[in-house]
């Protein structure tokens, strides 16, 4: 891996990003790196957007002549011929200015065209975008998203910029994107998002709007293919040399990322969850007997090692509690405080109707919450709830949710002809087809039919919420009031749901899994294609956390 200190000045701004490439390789991308910064930076509006300046941040290959460094004007008295060579070019260090913005910023989503006519020296000016882009979004308290168009709209590559390369060195698509493909990428960016695209002429050519559109085409040959690619710019452009064969071909073969697995590492995070009130995301990870925990919003990511595979899982106090199958017996393992006599529990799986089919497929799928009530051990096993105390099934119990204390959660139960629900008026009646759900404080949900919901808070009366057909109500936050967070019939598209409004969270959208809700703060857990887990606050729309697969 490029280690900072042996790229020459010149490439010290991009050093960070560089760092996931052969030392040699980074070296040969420098020309094509400084070149595309330069059309960046007349051609992306970043001069209006960035605020006001504040003061100096790193070092610029352009700048005006207060700001070069006094080495560099040492070099003029010295080496004239040499700061003269430099300046030609653009190898003279400047600072960088700093600037600060009252607002909050979006992220910088870029989308790369992997089709045929990308293929070869285009895909060398991609990663040179993407290099610059990664730098630039860094310096503007940005994030970078990649997505590849012909995947499937908002299925966004996150994380670190190495990640992201390996990624993107390996998706090709074996046909062209149309104008159709691009429009509904863009429907997938938010507003405060800077969006560029990486494409050909033919593409480019399709688009209404070629706003911060870079579009590459190889203009030069040799005796050995191609020498030099014209990158363009709205009105600007750029002709840009390519590395020699040699090195061009490491890069498109992925030999030269020596620190990088060419691919993204997905599958050793898997459906997360909260399962409790407290600030921790579970999930599953490499295999049926391994749980991965992480507080939220700050915490390192740990892996706990069943005997068995896992069932269910909840943070309960300052203990977590994880049900694993050994021998075809249920027993909890506790890792922190003690749990009193509910750790010593084990219910053969016979006890309560359970096969070892049953627990192999359980195991594949979601963990299922963990409750304490007066001392038992509560579990939701085939759609229904059991104590494993006792071993009695809970045939009345239709939800539980964390409540004020952690020895008493909140019910929802069958009461004869009707449901009822600890926090609802007396008065209030649910029947017993309808789906409960329990959220933050006494807020409690049910389902009327197949696109009614209503939806009671402490403060306020009944209110009916009409979703789309076919949509999955997964939670029940408080932004301001009530909300239903659904998801759409094709899993894609999550929503906030209230009887005043409809809120399309496109930012949070197009995960590969049914998101995660916490049960009383307004928290979703999407998880994305290249194996990350992104918890983000619906109430501020950012990201509070990204948990990675490794």
């Amino acid at each position: 891996m490029t280690d900072h200190r042996t790229l020459p000045a010149s490439l010290a701004p991009w050093a960070p990003a560089l760092s996931a490439l052969a030392a040699d390789v980074a070296l040969a991308m420098g020309p094509l790196v400084r070149r595309i910064d330069e059309l960046f930076s007349g051609a992306d509006g970043t001069a209006t957007d960035d605020g006001q300046p504040d003061g100096y941040d790193g070092l610029a290959p352009r700048g005006t002549i207060e700001r070069l460094l006094p080495s560099q004007l040492q070099l003029w008295q010295e080496l004239p011929d040499e700061f003269v060579r430099r300046a030609a070019d653009g190898e003279l260090l400047y600072l960088a200015t700093a600037t600060r913005s009252p607002v909050t910023r979006g992220r910088v989503v870029v989308l790369v065209d992997t089709g045929p006519q990308q293929l070869g020296a285009a895909r060398l000016v991609q990663l040179a975008a993407l290099v610059v882009l990664h730098r630039r979004a860094t310096s503007q308290g940005r994030s970078l998203v990649l997505g590849v168009l012909g995947e499937r709209p908002g299925s966004w590559r996150n994380g670190d910029l190495s990640r992201q390369l390996a990624g993107w060195l390996a998706a090709r698509r074996a046909t062209e994107p149309d104008a159709s493909t691009v429009r509904e990428w863009t429907e997938q960016v938010d507003a405060a998002d800077q969006a560029w695209l990486l494409t050909g002429p033919h593409l480019a050519g399709d688009l209404p709007d070629r706003h911060r559109v870079l579009v590459s085409h190889e203009q030069e040959w040799g005796v050995d293919g191609a020498t030099g690619v014209r990158a363009v710019v709205g009105d600007r452009h750029v002709d840009l040399p390519l590395p020699c064969g040699d090195v061009a071909l490491r890069i498109l073969r992925g030999t030269a990322f020596r620190a990088v697995p060419v691919g993204p590492a997905v599958g050793s995070l898997r459906t997360p969850t909260f399962a409790s009130a407290a600030p921790y995301l579970i999930a599953r990870g490499d295999g049926p007997a391994e749980v991965v925990s992480v507080r939220v919003p700050t915490g390192r990511p740990r892996r706990h090692h069943l005997p068995g595979p896992a069932l269910a899982a909840s943070w309960l106090g300052r203990r977590l509690v994880i049900l694993s199958c050994v021998d075809e017996t249920l027993r909890p393992v506790v890792i922190g405080k003690a749990l009193g006599s509910t750790q010593d529990l084990a219910v053969p799986l016979a006890a309560i109707g359970l096969s070892v089919a049953d627990v192999e497929a359980a195991a594949e799928g979601p963990l299922s919450p963990l409750y304490v009530l007066g001392g038992d051990l509560l579990c939701a096993f085939g759609g229904g709830w059991w104590n494993l105390s006792t071993g009695r099934a809970l045939s009345s119990y239709v939800a539980v949710a964390p409540g004020r204390q952690l020895d008493a959660p909140r019910l929802a139960w069958r009461g004869g002809t009707d449901i009822r629900a600890s926090g609802l008026p007396a008065g209030v009646r649910i029947p017993t087809t309808s789906r409960v759900l329990l959220g933050a404080g006494s807020r409690t949900a049910w389902s009327v039919g197949d696109a009614t919901w209503r939806i009671h808070a402490a403060s306020g009366p009944v209110s009916d919420v009409t979703i789309a057909k076919g949509t999955t109500v997964v939670g029940l936050v408080d932004i301001d009031g009530p909300h239903l967070v659904t998801l759409s019939s094709s899993g894609l598209i999550v929503r906030l749901v209230s009887p005043a409004r409809t809120q399309t969270l496109t930012r949070w959208s197009g995960g590969v899994g049914a998101p995660a809700v916490h049960p009383s703060k307004p928290w979703l857990a999407v998880p994305r294609p290249d194996g990350l887990i992104e918890i983000a606050d619906l109430a501020t729309n950012q990201v509070l956390r990204t948990v990675r697969s490794t």
